[in-house]
């Protein structure tokens, strides 16, 4: 896979902000993924270079902060048990910031529907309904559940539930996906050129 996420270590010798704008003029305008006023510039088409820009962005500043929470969670408690809700909040933001690129409507559902694991799809508008609007608005889950280890997702009773582990890796997988097929598909790269046109303008200096 040409678009594999690396979750390793970044060789990075500055200390800028750890998100949001760059408030020293003193730092050099390197792009860095958590920063937007060092994203480059709009491009007028899609091609490899934005492609791994993209990658960048999301597996930096999105996936790998996420990753090196559960990393934390695990090595100090040993599994997920007690800190499920801050860990499914920030996958849930994740998705809908990453699908947010390339779909438009629905677009969480559409993204799983067409980047995540076939055993997702069929749940694809509950997802969005029940984990997302829920743990976002609520904190909590009312009409589903998601347990601290990486089962698969299954009905239970007439809900559904899943591993946060395998959902993680689900979004990874799917991440990775839809980078690949940015080469190819002209309405995602319309989509997401479309998006990034909107963000990347609204960045302070």
């Amino acid at each position: 896979m040409k678009y594999k996420l690396d979750f390793s270590p970044k060789v990075n010798v500055s200390s800028p902000p750890v998100t949001g704008a760059v408030v020293s003029a003193s730092l050099q305008p390197v792009f860095v993924a958590w920063q937007p006023s060092t994203w480059p510039a709009v491009p007028s088409v899609m091609d490899e270079k934005f492609i791994y820009t993209l990658k960048r962005i999301f597996e930096d500043s999105i996936l790998g902060e996420i990753s090196n929470v559960i990393a934390d969670v695990r090595k100090s408690n040993g599994d997920l048990q007690h800190r499920g809700h801050v860990i499914a909040i920030s996958l849930m933001c994740a998705l809908d910031a990453i699908a947010s690129y390339g779909y438009r409507g629905h677009h969480v559902a559409e993204f799983i529907k067409h980047q995540c694991r076939s055993d997702y799809h069929p749940h694809a508008e509950q997802i969005y309904e029940l984990y997302r609007c829920s743990l976002v608005h609520s904190w909590n889950l009312f009409e589903a559940s998601i347990y601290p280890d990486d089962r698969k997702i299954a009905l239970e009773g007439s809900s559904i539930a899943f591993g946060l582990l395998d959902f993680f890796e689900v979004l990874v997988q799917g991440t990775e996906s839809f980078l690949e097929s940015l080469a190819s598909d002209a309405v995602l790269q319309r989509n997401t050129l479309e998006r990034y046109k909107e963000l990347r303008p609204t960045a302070k200096p």
